[in-house]
């Protein structure tokens, strides 16, 4: 009796000591993420040079959160190119209250991005009917984007500023002698 005693402790003892298999694993972030952009948002230093970014891209039903922050071309990890810089369209409106410096358009133009990785990974993602734009703008040029008998709707300026604000991510001077687009170290992590 003494031994079966002894015996069914030390198996007791054995599986109680070993390594569960239960925890969760946490999957790395694919090398080519190709999907929908549900969010972008700016915090550009004025409407002209983007400094700050963050879109969100769902792909497989996952959702990844895309930082992008302007830096000198020697810390840059990554191109970001946009295929267009066309972002509001005759139906998009102002949504949802963001406070007084910042602003939201839903829907946007059709557009697609594409960022190129130094280490070869890639981002293709699009902007589709779902997708909103935004940002951090101020509340004095904001101010100028909405039309008086129907605030939500944006100004031809707000078209107009939007459109060259997005024209600086591929050629950071936008109209003038350079070519050379803003540099950002980009970050991608899982939501």
């Amino acid at each position: 009796m003494f031994r079966l005693f002894v015996l069914a402790f030390v198996v007791l003892g054995l599986t109680s000591c070993s390594k569960s298999d239960n925890s969760p694993s946490v999957s790395p972030i694919p090398d080519v993420i190709n999907g929908a952009v549900i969010s972008f948002r700016a915090t550009p230093l004025n409407i002209t040079t983007p400094d700050k970014s963050f879109i969100e891209v769902s792909m497989q039903n996952v959702r990844y959160m895309v930082t992008l922050n302007a830096v000198p071309q020697s810390q840059s990890n990554a191109l970001v190119l946009f295929a267009t810089d066309t972002v509001l369209v005759d139906d998009s409106k102002e949504f949802a209250n963001l406070g007084k410096d910042a602003i939201a358009y839903h829907p946007v133009s059709g557009n697609e991005i594409t960022i190129r990785f130094n280490d070869g990974r890639k981002i293709f993602a699009y902007f589709d009917f779902n997708t909103d734009f935004g940002g951090t703008f101020g509340e004095a040029l904001i101010s100028t984007w909405r039309v008086p008998n129907d605030p939500a709707k944006p100004t031809q300026k707000a078209r107009d500023d939007l459109k060259n604000f997005l024209s600086r991510y591929n050629d950071a001077d936008g109209t003038g002698p350079g070519i050379s687009p803003t540099y950002f170290f980009v970050d991608v992590s899982k939501l």
